[in-house]
């Protein structure tokens, strides 16, 4: 009897042991499997951040691209439309003046008519280099406004400094000829200033429309000048236009 209770214990006690080593290799797996589980997930969260991260990156440059001139290599007509509106508010919330400064090349048609639209297009990209070297804050801003036009965006610039800046791009402009291959050409600027603080009633075709106005009449006293929208019937510079 006692040797059947003997080999019953020891029987229980082999399969408690068994058990218990079977136990130890199934959490050893679990664990293992759970380890492995884990580490594929965040490996797959890593590749799945950089994908994204990636994309991220494409399409800030791609908006980017968009919101270059392919010729001038400046912004567009399409980024100044949104940093103006944004520009409005920020001047209409901080109470900020918000300057805005049009150029134009003069007689641009008779640069193409006579040189070509090769040479056009050269005193367009020189231009527009010589425009954005002339910022000298990161928030300043030079844009393609369209053709022959650009457009200068000066948060916190008063007029007097829209004005100051106008003038030194202008007496550069008209003092350095562009170099185009061989042709050395004299090209002059007409200017337009404006600046104000935002109210509730701004928008962005009145600053426009001031600039504008102020670049007009610019042009009807004979061009290679700058004008501002708060003196328009007087021009802050007049010197003889020159016809190149």
């Amino acid at each position: 009897m006692s040797s059947l209770l003997w080999l019953a214990a020891g029987a229980i006690a082999g399969a408690l042991l068994t058990a218990a080593v079977m136990a130890w290799h199934w959490r050893r797996w679990q664990r293992q499997h759970t380890e492995q589980l884990e580490s594929s997930i965040q490996s797959h969260n890593l590749e799945l951040q950089i994908a994204l991260d990636e994309l991220a990156e494409k399409n800030r440059l791609l908006e980017q691209q968009n919101m270059l001139d392919t010729l001038s290599g400046i912004y567009n007509r399409a980024c100044f439309d949104k940093r103006l509106n944004n520009e409005l508010k920020r001047s209409r919330r901080e109470k900020t003046t918000l300057g805005l400064v049009f150029v134009d090349i003069d007689h641009f048609k008779k640069i193409n008519d006579t040189h070509g639209h090769l040479a056009g297009d050269a005193a367009i990209q020189q231009i527009a280099s010589a425009l954005a070297a002339s910022l000298k804050r990161s928030s300043d801003a030079v844009f393609r406004y369209g053709g022959e036009e650009f457009a200068l965006l000066l948060p916190g610039t008063e007029l007097s400094g829209c004005i100051e800046l106008a003038e030194h791009v202008r007496q550069k402009i008209s003092a350095t000829p562009i170099e185009i291959g061989s042709l050395s050409l004299t090209v002059t600027l007409s200017a337009g200033c404006y600046a104000a603080v935002a109210d509730a009633n701004t928008c962005s075709n009145d600053y426009i429309a001031a600039a504008d106005s102020a670049l007009y009449q610019a042009k009807n006293l004979g061009r290679n000048r700058t004008a501002s929208a708060s003196a328009i019937a007087t021009p802050i510079i007049q010197e003889p236009a020159n016809e190149n």
